[in-house]
């Protein structure tokens, strides 16, 4: 009888589990007050620091490397339309949805009524929303060296397009240096696979250092709205995910959800879609079988402008400011925030605390006061874990679900591939 083996998603979640426990037992021995605490938690700090920095440390050229080596070998310009156009609209079709669904569930649990507010929301700082034409310069980079170096990833991912296009283009004359960057991406993602195993660790440190400075009284005076976030998340993830994987992509979501869960798990537990991208586009290639070339698009595009959780959050919050001092948003306007959630969340670059950042230029926007910002400012490390983890799993059903139009997906790998494969074939072996 063979011995089992913990997998890595395995590991990722007992780390979570451990780091929880851990941040639990130390918020209630007194948290940061205690002495004792305090000196522990800089090792946490420490081993979720080291693993952000070092998925950072691939981040830039693993997207950079992978965008021209997919465009490339698309090997027709006609497929990157076809590809980039079902991904554009099933990334603001899904957008639009969240925002609704975050909109009709503040209506319904109405998260804001019977708060009393405490501090104002003073040191909150204002940042100005640009208008249409700054949002699209902002696409483009004036200097990609510069942008690269920032780690801007709207910049490098539309410079990666055009590099790769103008490769498809030159035809012949490009394949050895399709052929060097195919190389540096593989290269990359063999980096990513070390870097990938000191998740748990990192995971355990993230969350020991979250729980032991919230603890359980987070879910006090604004449990609705954590309750309201959480339950919008899961219907958009079981409703419209699902509806997605079904009708356009003609897969079954239940085998589709195990086998990313691995990718819900890493982005619920670091509250980075960019720090999730390698684990994701390892899974694509392993457990569902869309082509590496379809992947090495979608992927880090849906990295930076997939962000149905935000878009969510956007609806919630902004019902949650009205309904603390009793403002009645009209149906036009609440039409109208659809409409520019919409955009917002597609726009919106891929950086901790963005949602937070933007929802207070949004309810400026809309003269709506701030103070519900204060309140959901202290446990937005929270709630940004229900949108990250639903931005992430929205990246792989996107990627899955174009592979499946365009006739790419691997059904085969789809149903049978990656770890389960694996385990399959270990018991044969055994028997």
């Amino acid at each position: 009888m063979k011995k089992f083996k913990l997998q890595l998603f395995h590991k990722i979640f007992i780390g979570l589990i451990l780091g929880a426990i851990v941040g639990f037992v130390f918020s209630n021995m007194g948290g940061e007050e205690n002495a004792f605490i305090a000196k522990s938690i800089p090792v946490f700090s420490l081993l979720g620091d080291l693993f952000l920095r070092i998925i950072k440390m691939v981040v830039v050229p693993l997207v950079f490397f992978s965008i021209i080596s997919g465009v490339a070998n698309l090997k027709d310009l006609r497929k990157l339309r076809s590809i980039g156009i079902k991904t554009i609209l099933l990334f603001f079709g899904t957008a639009f949805c969240a925002v609704t669904i975050g909109l009709i569930l503040a209506q319904i649990i109405n998260p804001g009524a019977g708060i009393t507010l405490g501090e104002a929301a003073s040191e909150v700082q204002v940042k100005e929303l640009p208008g249409i034409a700054d949002t699209i310069l902002n696409f483009f980079p004036s200097n990609p060296v510069e942008s690269m170096a920032n780690g801007e990833m709207l910049h490098i991912i539309s410079f990666s397009i055009f590099i790769g296009a103008a490769l498809l283009m030159m035809g012949e004359r490009g394949e050895e240096l399709i052929h060097l960057i195919d190389k540096c991406s593989e290269i990359m993602f063999k980096i990513t696979d070390i870097v990938v195993q000191f998740t748990p660790y990192g995971v355990f440190g993230l969350m020991a250092k979250a729980t032991t400075k919230f603890g359980l009284k987070i879910f006090g005076p604004i449990s609705k709205f954590i309750l309201t976030d959480y339950l919008a998340s899961f219907i958009h993830i079981a409703l419209v995910y699902s509806l997605v994987l079904i009708v356009f992509g003609k897969v079954n979501p239940i085998k589709f959800f195990k086998k990313a869960f691995q990718t819900w798990l890493v982005a619920f537990s670091t509250c980075s879609s960019m720090a999730t991208l390698p684990v994701t586009m390892r899974i694509a290639d392993e457990e569902l079988g869309i082509p590496k070339e379809n992947a090495s698009f979608v992927l880090p595009l849906g990295a930076t402008a997939n962000m149905n959780g935000t878009s969510i959050y956007f609806g919630i919050i902004v019902l949650f400011a009205a309904q603390i001092y009793g403002i009645e948003l009209s149906l036009k306007m609440q039409a109208l925030l659809v409409l520019q959630a919409t955009l917002l969340s597609v726009g919106c670059a891929a950086v901790p605390q963005v949602g937070l950042l933007i929802s207070i230029a949004l309810l400026t926007s809309m003269g709506l006061p701030l103070d519900g910002i204060a309140l959901v400012a202290g446990i937005y490390r929270i709630v940004d874990q229900a949108h990250t983890s639903t931005n992430a799993l929205g990246d792989l059903v996107v990627a899955t679900t174009v592979a499946g139009m365009e006739g790419d997906l691997d059904r085969e790998k789809f149903e049978h591939g990656g770890m389960f494969a694996k385990s399959k074939d270990v018991k044969n072996k055994a028997a």
